[in-house]
């Protein structure tokens, strides 16, 4: 029987599709509901995942729209909302796979009833109490995932969040939006193709510690690539931007280190110093990047490059499913079934 995971982890490009077709309907109706609200404040909230789906997104609505935004996590909307709201010039975007996570919900009613903040969810489930508490909601049921470990649901979500930030645009972003098209045959192609080679960085690395590092749209993405590690393989895993790791974090980097680095075009030439950095502690490299081999990234032990000509904000779409399969595999290698994570349930309610 085939894992429900790996399945969940590379079909997810299909439901790009899906979910992109679906947005195309949209279109006009998210002007009409959303516009209203370009003047204000956006919050992206979310717990574990969808926290770091938050931070990505937020970073990509605000690059697009220059409407200022941040993530906050959905436990801080629910105890410490006077700090997460001081006016009533905020909306919140609630993000969750099921919909019914217990401080998503909470928070989505403060903030609401309470605080009277506009709420628009993003959610794989139509029907949740999530959604029922927001004034509106964007939704995926096609994309609703089997596998306790979330993985395919997270760039559908940061799709429609991009999606949502270029409806809002004053700028016609062209560019962007012919990215947004040839995304998911490109991603699927560079995953299928260094699947295998995957496969064998994981089953090479007899490691216990592992760090993912990303600046910009990348960094929400280290600490979702962190959060998959640690979940699939019991492994201590953790997220940095790239140019925090020298300030404190490098001093337990060792020859039982693995690092990832998730470099950015805006920010290569800093990022990529680091590399030969990691190289001199001891630790085991790992660099994804596009467009052309600088100086550094050979001196990585494995490297990926991906398609040519996509943007940062796109970059996140061709390297998060390339770390999912990483962590995987390395739960395999381990002999560890990542269909039934210790401790993890699908739904965290309490």
């Amino acid at each position: 029987m085939d894992s429900v995971t790996l399945t969940e982890i590379k079909r997810q490009q299909k439901g790009w599709k899906e979910a992109f077709k679906y947005l195309e309907t949209k279109s006009e109706n998210v002007k009409v509901k959303f516009l209203k609200y370009k003047n204000r404040t956006w919050i992206f909230t979310g717990c574990g995942t969808s926290l770091y789906i938050a931070q990505t997104a937020s970073y990509c609505f605000t690059k697009i729209t220059g409407i200022q935004s941040k993530a906050v996590a959905a436990s801080e909307v629910i105890i410490s909302p006077e700090i997460v709201f001081p006016n009533d010039e905020f909306v919140l975007v609630p993000i969750s796979r099921s919909g019914t996570t217990t401080e998503i919900v909470l928070a989505a009613r403060k903030s609401g009833k309470e605080f009277s903040i506009p709420t628009i969810a993003v959610s794989c489930t139509s029907e949740s109490e999530l959604v029922g508490e927001c004034d509106n909601a964007i939704t995926f049921p096609f994309q609703r995932e089997e596998s306790v470990v979330m993985t395919g649901s997270f760039l559908t979500m940061l799709l429609s969040i991009i999606y949502l930030a270029l409806e809002l645009s004053e700028d016609t972003n062209e560019k962007l939006r012919s990215e947004l098209t040839t995304l998911p045959d490109g991603s699927e192609k560079l995953m299928l193709s260094n699947e295998l080679y995957i496969k064998e960085i994981a089953c090479k690395l007899d490691l216990n510690e592992f760090v993912f590092l990303g600046q910009g749209p990348m960094y929400g993405l280290a600490n979702e690539a962190a959060l998959k590690m640690q979940e699939m393989t019991i492994s201590v895993a953790q997220g940095y931007h790239t140019l925090e790791y020298r300030h404190g974090p490098k001093s337990t980097c060792a020859e039982n280190t693995f690092a990832a680095v998730m470099l950015s075009d805006n920010g290569f030439d800093l990022e990529a110093k680091l590399i030969p950095e990691l190289k001199d502690f001891g630790a085991s490299t790992l660099v994804l990047y596009s467009d052309t081999e600088r100086e550094h990234v050979n001196k990585a032990d494995f490297k990926i490059e991906i398609p040519k000509g996509y943007s940062d904000l796109m970059k996140p779409f061709f390297y998060l499913p390339l770390l999912q399969l990483l962590g995987y595999y390395r739960a395999v290698a381990k002999g560890i079934n990542p269909d039934s994570p210790k401790n993890l349930t699908q739904v965290v309610k309490f």
